[in-house]
């Protein structure tokens, strides 16, 4: 009894104790949402907690690299954080003030009660410089996530900043940090902004600072306002800073950006011919945002290519016959322009390096179905020629047939290539004997693109492919002999003479070619038998086909073979058609 006496004592101090001490700690807080916040990273929690209180506190001294870590830690919390933040945004520090904003501007539409407070803040001209770390001395922005993780096709970072579209990027220390914070945050809110940011946003376009400009014109899109930006933008994107015009390129290049629908919404005529002019610029991700836009353009970018295939400067021209090719027959208009570009002896010669240290050279050749040809290396001449030849072979006007032939004479191969892919195009196979021939180039991109072209021309290539490929099925090399086989499927009939060499195949122990052996063996079986229904089968051509394919089924169908159904019922399928069926 004395036992529960005395624990019912201690539980009745402890509760006693807890009921005079929360209120004191709830009188030390200073913001209304201060205790443990749960953080995320991606999908999983972790168990460590944050304090929201002490950590903007620590936006006051923090480093660059500590206070990069801080507003992460900020924008990731799972619990309303908003109320304390908006009430740090009267602080007086110029680096709690940013940091804040930032963190608001990435809880995007869950920070609505901080619009009039950011609104105000578009008004601060104080400068915040935050110290660099004992690493990299300088200072450097965290508005965004680094670059590359925009830029299409290269992925995201963290789960939490996916859906975000990117703000620009201030250089280091910018003069306006304060007011770039507030634009950028107030753009990442989005729409439930529009009303009340669009005057003074508006009116940020005007301001001398090229950096407030551009976020203002990023800001004013996300918003949805209905503003005049695309003048903005493109004054941005040929800015004298190289800086600002790889921002203004980069927030168009992310597919996500509503900058695009402002190009399709205030485009004119006049748009085009001051794109196709950016193509020039140094800046690899410059051009490519003016690419993009011209090819979102559609037709309504014609009047500004067809205006660039005369212009002084070598890319310019090239990549202009590039985008008028991919718009098919809707630029037949410009069919005269790029036939007197088939003459064009201009060279473009690529930077050493762009930014991301790879080279550019800006040659696709392709056909439909196979793989495109790889670049030419060491800066291939005439560049212009050949883009001009692939376009006139997307447009597909058959007046162009003449200049292509005679261009087909060139001593170029990239031009030999370009020009006969455009006739093969265009229903003309005078350009077979010339890419024949050039699989034996010792240039391996040059010979690897013949072989490609080749396939374009069916059965009529088997006089140039199958010495290469036959080579080619007693190579060492697995997947170079592999691939050997399953090329000579493609040809059907024109591969009747290796049926032998890829019977020995299928008793080998080459690592997987007894399988595809069987396999082409059985397609090549099938097209006989339908050559011979055909009457395109000779006599001879049928009588071997017999005897070779009887020895294929032997092998096939011997008891310990363990070939696929399906190639084994093509082969046999194939041989009573030759032995019944009469042409």
């Amino acid at each position: 009894m004395s036992s529960r006496i005395g624990w019912a004592l201690s539980l009745l101090t402890i509760l006693t104790f807890l009921a005079e001490e929360i209120p004191a700690i709830a009188q030390r807080e200073t913001f209304s949402v201060s205790q443990a916040v749960p953080v995320r990273s991606g999908d999983r929690e972790t168990t460590k907690p944050i304090v929201v209180s002490e950590l903007v506190e620590q936006l006051r001294t923090a480093n660059v690299e500590a206070r990069r870590d801080i507003i992460q830690q900020l924008s990731d919390t799972e619990l309303d954080i908003v109320p304390a933040l908006v009430n740090a945004m009267d602080d007086p520090d110029p680096l709690v003030k940013s940091g804040v904003a930032e963190v608001l501007g990435n809880l995007t539409d869950d920070a609505v009660p901080a619009i009039p407070g950011l609104i105000e803040m578009l008004n601060d001209e104080r400068r915040a410089i935050a110290p660099g770390s004992y690493r990299s001395g300088l200072y450097a922005p965290s508005l965004r996530a680094p670059v590359l993780s925009s830029l299409p096709g290269l992925g995201t970072l963290q789960e939490p900043l996916e859906e975000r579209r990117i703000p620009p990027t201030p250089p280091e220390n910018p003069e306006n940090l304060l007011r770039i914070s507030a634009i950028a945050a107030l753009g990442k809110i989005g729409l439930p902004a529009r009303t009340l940011a669009t005057p003074p946003l508006t009116q940020s376009l005007q301001d001398p600072d090229p950096w407030v400009k551009l976020n203002a014109t990023w800001a004013l899109s996300e918003i949805g306002a209905s503003v005049p930006l695309l003048p903005h933008w493109l004054e941005a994107l040929q800015h004298p800073d190289p800086n600002l015009r790889r921002n203004a390129a980069e927030i168009f290049l992310d597919s996500r950006s509503l900058l695009r629908k402002v190009l399709g919404a205030e485009a004119d005529s006049r748009t085009s011919a001051e794109l196709v002019m950016l193509i020039k610029d140094e800046d690899l991700t410059v051009r490519d945002a003016a690419r993009s836009s011209l090819a979102l353009l559609g037709t309504g970018a014609l009047p500004g290519l067809i205006q660039g295939l005369k212009a002084p400067e070598p890319i310019v021209r090239l990549e202009a016959a590039e985008l008028l090719g991919n718009l098919g027959g809707a630029a037949q208009s410009a069919v005269p322009d790029l036939v007197a570009l088939l003459e064009d002896t201009g060279r473009y010669v690529p930077p050493n390096l762009n930014r991301y240290s790879l080279y550019i050279v800006p040659l696709s050749i392709g056909l439909p179905g196979t793989e495109q040809y790889p670049p030419a290396p060491n800066n291939p001449e005439q560049l212009v020629r050949v883009n001009a030849a692939i376009a006139l072979g997307k447009l597909g006007d058959r007046n162009a047939i003449p200049a292509l032939t005679t261009a087909l004479k060139d001593n170029n191969p990239w031009m030999q290539l370009a020009t006969s892919w455009a006739l093969l195009r265009l229903g003309q196979t005078q350009g077979l004997p010339i890419v024949g021939q050039l699989v034996k180039y010792p240039d391996s991109s040059i010979s690897r693109a013949a072989l490609s072209q080749l396939q374009g021309y069916g059965s009529q290539s088997a006089p140039y492919i199958l010495p290469y490929y036959t080579a080619q099925l007693d190579s060492a090399d697995d997947n170079a002999r592999n691939n050997a086989i399953i090329q000579l499927g493609k040809l059907g009939v024109g591969a009747l003479d290796l049926v032998p060499k890829l019977r020995t195949l299928l008793v080998s122990n080459k690592k997987d070619s007894p399988g595809y052996a069987a396999t082409i063996l059985g397609e090549i079986a099938r097209d006989t038998a339908v050559a011979w229904q055909n009457g395109s089968l000779s006599a001879n051509q049928r009588t071997s086909a017999i005897a070779e394919l009887t020895k294929v089924l032997t092998i096939m169908q011997a008891p310990n073979a363990r070939f696929n159904r399906e190639p084994v019922e093509r082969v046999r399928n194939a041989l009573s058609t030759l032995q019944g069926i009469m042409p």
